[in-house]
C-alpha cells in the first residue's frame, strides 16, 4: 500500500488539499518539510479495533499548526506512522487521547519512551480520560529496567519522570490553548457502562474541536449516535473527522470466525451491541455533519476497514443526509 512518493488531487473545499497514494493522478507532492503557517493534518492510522491489520494502522491523527506537530490518539504503530508521514517524532509535545481503548492510547508511552531514549529530554505531555495518569505511572515502572540500561557514565542522565507528563481531563470545556491551538472536549457516546462494571461512573469518552489560526477540525473520537453532542461542537468546522463503520460487514465477519476467536460465552453478542449502540454508522454521520453545517467530511477509524473499495458504501450512505464533500481516509493522507 505504501508507495515511494505521496501525490497530490484536487483541492475539495476552501483550500483544503487531500493528499493521498491510491488512484491519485498529479505531481509528486514537494520534499516533506514542514509547511509554516499553514494547518496540516494528517490520518496516520485509519483502522477502528485492536486487531492489528495489513492494510491500515491503528487510530492516530497528527495536526501541524506553524510547523508544529500536535498528536490526537496514538494507536499500536504510531511512531512508524510518523516516520512514513515525514513528521519527526521529536518534534511532539502535546498528545491528546480520546478514550482509553488500547486501539487509541496503546502507543503514547512507548513515543515518550523512545524520545527520551535518543535523547529528547523536552517534557512530552498527554491529556487523556481519567486513567491517563495512572497510566503514566505504569509505564514509568515498565520502562525502569530500560532506564537503567541506557546509563551513561559522566554525563548528566535525566529522569523520565521529568519528561513523561500526563493530565487527567477532568470534563468538557477548554483542555489546552497555545499560540497555535485551542482545544475544547466534549463528551460523546462511544460509553454505556453498567453500574458495577470497572468503567462505571469514571471512565469518559471524549470528541476534541481544534481551533487554529485559519481552521477549525473536529475529532468525533469513537462515539455512538449522541444526539447533538457531536452537532453543537462541530459548528461550521473546517473538516469534521468522524468514526464509522458497516454493522453487516462486521456481523458477517465476526459469525464466520466465531469458533476460533470467542471462548466466553455471549462474548459475540455483547461486542456486536457494543458496534451497534457505541459507534456511528456513515447515516448518522450525514446526519451530524449536515447539522452541523461542516465544511467536509473525512471518515476514518474504519471497521472492519479491509474493504477492497470501501468509498462507494461509506460515501453514498454520507451523502444521504449531507451533501458536502465527504472523504473516506486511508493511513497518510493530508488534508
Amino acid at each position: 500500500m505504501q508507495s515511494a512518493a505521496r501525490h497530490l488531487v484536487a483541492g475539495i473545499a476552501c483550500g483544503l488539499l487531500v493528499a493521498g497514494r491510491a488512484g491519485a493522478v498529479a505531481a509528486p507532492d514537494p520534499d516533506p518539510v514542514l509547511a509554516p503557517k499553514i494547518t496540516r493534518l494528517i490520518t496516520l492510522g485509519t483502522q477502528g479495533g485492536p486487531r492489528p491489520s495489513p492494510d491500515r494502522a491503528q487510530a492516530s491523527n497528527v495536526l501541524l499548526v506553524n510547523g508544529t506537530p500536535y498528536l490526537i490518539d496514538a494507536g499500536n504503530g504510531v511512531l512508524r506512522q510518523l516516520a512514513l508521514a515525514h513528521v519527526p517524532y521529536t518534534g511532539i509535545h502535546q498528545i491528546f487521547i480520546t478514550h482509553n481503548h488500547d486501539d487509541h492510547n496503546a502507543d503514547w508511552g512507548t513515543l515518550m519512551g523512545i524520545a527520551w531514549s535518543t535523547g529528547n529530554y523536552q517534557p512530552i505531555t498527554v491529556y487523556g480520560p481519567k486513567g491517563t495518569e495512572s497510566m503514566r505511572e505504569g509505564f514509568l515502572r515498565y520502562f525502569a529496567p530500560n532506564v537503567a540500561a541506557r546509563y551513561f557514565a559522566g554525563v548528566e542522565n535525566i529522569a523520565p519522570e521529568k519528561v513523561f507528563v500526563a493530565h487527567d481531563i477532568p470534563g468538557p470545556g477548554l483542555v489546552y490553548k497555545d499560540a497555535n491551538i485551542k482545544v475544547t472536549a466534549a463528551e460523546n457516546c462511544h460509553f454505556h457502562f453498567p453500574k458495577g462494571s470497572p468503567g462505571y461512573g469514571w471512565q469518559q469518552s471524549f470528541a476534541f474541536r481544534f481551533q487554529t489560526p485559519d481552521r477549525v477540525i473536529v475529532f468525533s473520537g469513537d462515539t455512538g449516535a449522541c444526539g447533538d453532542a457531536i452537532v453543537n461542537l462541530a459548528k461550521g468546522a473546517d473538516i469534521l473527522v468522524h468514526e464509522t463503520l458497516d454493522l453487516a460487514a462486521i456481523e458477517k465477519r465476526l459469525r464466520a470466525g466465531a469458533s476460533t476467536t470467542y471462548s466466553v460465552p455471549g462474548q459475540l453478542d455483547a461486542l456486536l451491541k457494543h458496534m451497534r449502540d457505541e459507534h456511528t454508522t456513515p447515516e448518522e454521520v450525514g446526519r451530524v455533519a449536515a447539522l452541523a453545517g461542516v465544511k467536509m467530511v473525512v471518515l476514518s477509524h474504519i471497521v472492519p476497514g479491509t474493504e477492497v473499495d470501501p468509498d462507494s458504501f461509506y460515501i453514498k450512505a454520507v451523502k444521504s443526509k449531507y451533501s458536502g464533500p465527504v472523504v473516506v481516509a486511508r493511513d497518510l493522507m493530508e488534508f
